[in-house]
């Protein structure tokens, strides 16, 4: 009577171990992929220059590590009510997508929004022109200097790939 009884609960072990085994090689899989494949498109794009900035980040690559707490504290000054202004910009863009929802179909109301929401983002921008120039008052010669070649370099490294690019689609077009 006890081979009987064991023998169902030994049943389902085989099965768990195989359903185990599977879990875990398909986990590993999907991790080892991500590891060794190559990224796509769009992850090379978004690692891709983005042309002539003086964002903190091109700051912080062209000047020695010793600068590097200012630039973040100047960074985390100038950010201070930038959530503000992005979230009055998403209003407004709400607002564009509730004039292109609109029945009837009001131009005049849709471009007005877009206007406003052209100018809330320049606004947003001239301000952070304003805070950078006034940080990069407080650089040296040496290292605006570095500055405006790592920008200069990150442009021509952003023209050539989209000169590449235009050059590939056109031989593609030609076939």
């Amino acid at each position: 009577m006890t081979d009987t009884a064991s023998s169902p609960r030994r049943s389902w072990l085989k099965p768990a171990l195989l359903v185990s085994l599977a879990l875990n090689l398909f986990l590993v899989g999907l991790i080892g992929g991500q590891v060794l494949s190559e990224p796509d498109e769009t992850v090379k794009r978004a690692q891709a220059s983005r042309g002539y900035s003086l964002h903190p980040r091109t700051m912080m690559e062209a000047l020695p590590e010793d600068r590097h707490d200012d630039i973040r504290a100047y960074w985390a000054e100038a950010h201070k009510g930038m959530g503000q202004e992005w979230r009055k910009i998403n209003t407004i863009r709400r607002e564009v997508d509730a004039a292109l929802r609109a029945r009837p179909f009001d131009a005049t109301a849709l471009r007005e929004a877009q206007r406003r929401e052209v100018e809330a983002r320049a606004a947003l921008r001239l301000r952070q022109n304003d805070d950078i120039a006034g940080f990069l008052e407080t650089l040296s010669d040496e290292d605006r200097k570095a500055v405006a070649d790592l920008a200069l370099a990150r442009l021509d490294k952003q023209t050539a790939y989209w000169r590449e690019r235009a050059r590939k689609r056109r031989e593609a077009e030609k076939q």
